[in-house]
This record gives structure tokens, sequence and C-alpha cells, in this order.
């Protein structure tokens, strides 16, 4: 069931002011999909949780035991589990999280003593829809599992600096030099876009202090084709979601990729955005040089009239086999939440930072790149976080098709193509585990299937369960719950559900849980 996403699915504003018809319109729209939300059953057989119970609400210190005291109040938020992604959400079940980036880094841990230190998830995100409708705000989680999160809801706002006086939007964190520094878009009063940073010596919980100056960097004028102020946004100027990355070309430089219209759709009249490439200038981050934008991203090539979101992705150790994601945002004619997200791939040899025509691939649909795994349905913009040896991609799920929050899934690599769908969550130093090293996989035979068989790899011998489910997320069977060998080993399952009736054909994932991390594998049942 996709909810109503008028002003949910990425959608910006494009006047000067919002007129009350419309706003009348949004707050029938969110009525409408709040009652939605409590009619609809749980894919996962939970419901949404309330806002804000005592029992979720903490004091304003870090859960973390001999913190000290910190600013904000924080509240505890357990995430919701599907077959192959987790789904955060925010404490206010009238707020929805859109824009938002992921981060790894450590961080002092009194708990466990002095020079201690513990790995932390940063989940930076856009607070929008009720409360939150003017998008004013950024929310900070923090987690070391995926599972259970602290939130700060008023971790960043907007200030009193004039260009991102009014609105903040789209979030992207990278350490470089001795800062974290939190890139984002920041829009005045009237409006218009431009880009900057806040930084800060390290990004903790709620013990993180930002530096006193927000600062602008980038703005259309600045650039040699992206349009200031465009008749064709209402004189709007459209320059946002930046994406900031280490120059794989230039080491200690930084390269920034992020939305804004084109003189090319400009002059035809029309609207579009395409991506743009900046690159920082030695020894700073206050200066920039314009590179361009990339002609795959034309209007008139992906067909995608609201382009945004953009962000790479390498091949996991490696400095190639870049692709660029982006997101056909917010609700343009013909879209259902089936393919929003695509992607374009670098040619080899070439450079990210080149923006020579012909260096990127026609745009591939995600869901179709990954043959219709449900579980990106929904998506509106991504995501990646690198972990150790482990990639997580994530997407905010706008669509629905009950919660709007941002879902995480583990990214399966084989060879230069990846999946969906391995270990949902894992503590962060999973990678010095002995368990982590743990394989599922499944031994495929010809269709018709009569009987589904997993092959196990495990170092060591654990308590673990295998289950399966179907894509509602629905227990069809548990074909192991108990001792698991060291080496190798196989599990059968006859394909029968709990009822003892044989289950129909379709996809079903099995999930291999056990302390430590969580393993799942796709079945495909072929009558």
């Amino acid at each position: 069931m996709a909810l109503p996403t008028l002003f949910l699915s990425g959608a910006r504003p494009c006047a000067k002011r919002t007129r009350p018809a419309l706003l009348a319109l949004l707050c029938a729209a969110l009525a409408a999909s709040l009652s939605a939300w409590a009619a609809a059953p749980s894919s996962a057989g939970t419901s949404r949780p309330e806002a804000g119970p005592s029992e979720r609400r903490m004091p304003a210190d870090d859960p973390v035991p001999g913190a000290p005291r910190v600013k904000h109040a924080i509240i505890r938020e357990n995430a919701l589990f599907f077959p192959t992604f987790s789904l955060f959400l925010d404490p206010d079940p009238y707020v929805v999280c859109k824009e938002f980036a992921l981060f790894f880094n450590t961080v002092p841990d009194p708990g466990r003593g002095p020079g201690k230190l513990r790995g932390l998830i940063h989940l930076i995100y856009q607070r929008s829809s009720g409360p939150q409708q003017a998008e004013t705000m950024f929310g900070h989680a923090w987690s070391s599992d995926f599972k259970r999160w602290a939130v700060d809801t008023s971790a960043f706002a907007v200030d009193a600096t004039a260009w991102n006086a009014a609105h903040v939007w789209s979030p992207s964190i990278i350490r470089h030099g001795s800062k974290d520094y939190l890139f984002y878009t920041g829009v005045d009063t009237l409006g218009d876009q431009r880009i900057g940073y806040a930084s800060t010596n390290l990004l903790d919980t709620t013990d993180t202090e930002w530096d006193p100056s927000r600062v602008m960097v980038w703005q259309a004028s600045d650039t040699h084709w992206a349009v200031p102020e465009p008749w064709t946004y209402g004189y709007i100027t459209q320059f946002r979601d930046p994406f900031v990355m280490d120059d794989p070309d230039m080491p200690d430089r930084l390269l920034l990729f992020y939305n804004a219209h084109d003189s090319t759709d400009g002059e035809a009249g029309r609207g579009g955005l395409v991506v743009g490439v900046a690159r920082s200038e030695p020894g700073t981050v206050n200066a920039w040089k314009d590179l361009g934008y990339l002609p795959s991203t034309l209007v008139r090539i992906t067909h995608v009239g609201q382009l945004e979101g953009p962000h790479l992705i390498p091949l996991p150790g490696t400095q190639s086999g870049w692709r660029l994601m982006f997101s056909n945002a917010g609700s343009p004619p013909g879209e259902s939440g089936e393919t929003t997200l695509r992607f374009e791939t670098l040619s080899p040899g070439a450079s990210v930072s080149d923006t020579t025509g012909g260096n990127w691939s026609a745009p591939s649909v995600l869901a179709h790149y990954l043959n219709g795994d449900p579980t990106v349905f929904g998506w509106s913009g991504s995501e990646h976080l690198r972990v150790g040896d482990a990639d997580y991609l994530a997407g905010f799920t706008a669509w629905g098709p009950v919660f709007q929050g941002i879902a995480i899934a583990r990214m399966k690599w084989q060879g230069n193509d990846f999946t969906l769908g391995g270990s949902l969550t894992t503590e962060v130093d999973e990678y010095r585990s002995p368990a982590k090293d743990v394989r599922l996989s499944l031994v495929a035979g010809s269709p018709p299937t009569r009987q589904v068989r997993f092959a196990i790899e495990s170092p060591t011998a654990l308590e673990a369960r295998l289950e399966v489910f179907d894509t509602m997320g629905r227990n069809v069977g548990t074909p192991l719950s108990g001792r698991l060998p060291s080496g190798h080993s196989w599990v059968n399952w006859n394909l029968a559900a709990g009822s003892g009736t044989l289950v129909p054909s379709g996809v079903y994932f099995a999930r291999l849980s056990f302390p430590g991390g969580i393993r799942v594998a796709q079945v495909r049942v072929v009558r």
C-alpha cells in the first residue's frame, strides 16, 4: 500500500511561499497517511511505536554508563526487522525520515575505562512532516549494531546564518584532516539553495561540539553551467544534495557531487537537474574548483525529471568499478516506488572526476538489476556505508509500503555485482569476531523445486537458528534450531509451512542467526 507522498517523497518546494490551499491539502494527506498506518498490518508482525513513551525516553546523558552530562535528551529507538533489512523510524510517529547520511567512526568509551574506544554507526537524517514539516532540523541517531539506536531529535537545526536560515536538507559526512565535516544544503528565506558545512573535532553522541561558523562553500554562480535563478523553477535556485568523498586521484583533496539545474535544459525551456562535480583546492575545504557536470545525467538521457541524491559506490577494497546512484525523486507521473532508484557504471580506466561525455553507462533501475528484489521497493534516495569488510546500502522509504523510515540492508558482492540480503545486523567489530567467516548458501537444483538444501560453513561450533520467511515477513519454516557444528554442514527444508502444507511458488528468504551475526539467502520456489 503506497501512502500519499505529496511532501514525503523528496519533492522540493518551487514557490516563494506555500498557499493556504496547499497547506490544507498537505494536512489532509498526512491525516490519510496516519489512518493508513493505523489500519495496515505490519509486514514484520509488529506495530509502529507510540510517540516517546517514558520507558524509551532517557535523561540528558549518553546511554553508556559513566558518560558526562550532555545537552539534549535522547530517546531509545529499536529498529524494526524484515527478512532482508532493518528499518529505522523517527521516535515521533508524525515525523518521517528523508535525506540522510551514514557514517562510522570510533569514539571514547568511558564505560570501559580510560583510553578505551567503541565503534559507532551514525545516522544523520532530515526530519520532515508533522511538527517538522518546515524541515528545519536534522536528527542524529547512533548505534553499534543497527538494532538499538539512541536518538537526539534536535541535534542540528537552522540558525541565523542567512544561507541556511529557512531549511537544512540532505546531509553528507566525511572525516578530513583532523575534523568531521557535515556538508548539507542550506536554504535561505527566499528559497534559494546553497551548499556548505558545519565542522567538529569529533562526531560523537550528544557530546558533539560544532564549531561556531556555518560555512557556505558552493553556489550556482560559482559554476559555469548551473542556472542561478531558473525561470522554469519560479526563479528559485536549484542547487542541493551534496555528496562529499575523498578524491581517489588526488590525495588530501575532496570531490563534491551535487544536483543543480543546468543551462542546457534551461535554454531548452524545461526543468531538470543534473549531477555536478567540484574538487576542493589544496589545503582547504572552503575553496572549490568547478569540474562541470556529468552529461550522462541530462534529462534527455535519464528521462528523470527530478534527479536527486547522487552518491558513489566502488567495488570493495578498490578504487574501481564505481557506480553513481541517484533517485527519480518526488512523485513523477508513472512512478510507484518500483523504479525510483537508478545507477550508472563508470567505464574501466575512467576517473570519477572526469566529466567528459561517454564515461558513464546508460542508467539501470536498481530493482531490475536486483531481479525484482522487494527489499528496495519504495526507496527514494539511498546511501552506502562500509564498515570493515561489510557493505550496507540504505534508502528512505518514501513510498511505504507501510512505514516511512530508513531501511538498511547488507550488500553481498559476487565479483563486480552485488545482491542484498546478507547479514541484516551485525556488531560493527564483527570483522574481528571468531564468527566473521560464517557462510550461508543455497544448493540450487533444477525446477520444479521439491526440496531446498542449504550449505553452511562455520569456523567454530555455534548455537544457531535457520528460519525461512515469505516476502511479507511471515515465518514459514524453521529447518534448524540448535547446535551448528564447525566446518561444513547441510540443512534440508522440505517446503512445508508450520501447518504442514507446502508453500506455493515464489520468493522466500532464509535467515541464519547466531551470536555475533546473521546471514541471509534468497530462495526461489518453482512448482
